[in-house]
């Protein structure tokens, strides 16, 4: 096993309705340990960071909205 390792793919910046900025990238995962998938979505907004493994792949053509909404469903139980 390799040296862990993320290589971003694409990135853009987001608004949430309260004014937070995030920057959400697609990052693949290298030799991650704990890694759910080849790649992830990394939601950062500087003060804290989420990561989703399952994503739709037109992430980035999502409204922001919509793609922090990607971020909540991970976070409510079904």
């Amino acid at each position: 096993m390799g040296q862990p390792k993320l290589e971003t793919v694409e990135q853009r910046l987001v608004y949430a309705a309260d004014g937070t900025q995030w920057r959400v990238r697609e990052a693949r995962a290298f030799d991650v340990p704990g890694a759910l998938s080849s790649s992830c979505l990394i939601f950062d907004a500087g003060h804290v960071c989420r990561r989703v493994w399952s994503y739709p792949e037109q992430w980035s053509s999502l409204a922001d909205l919509s793609l922090l909404e990607v971020m909540e469903r991970i976070r409510r139980p079904d």
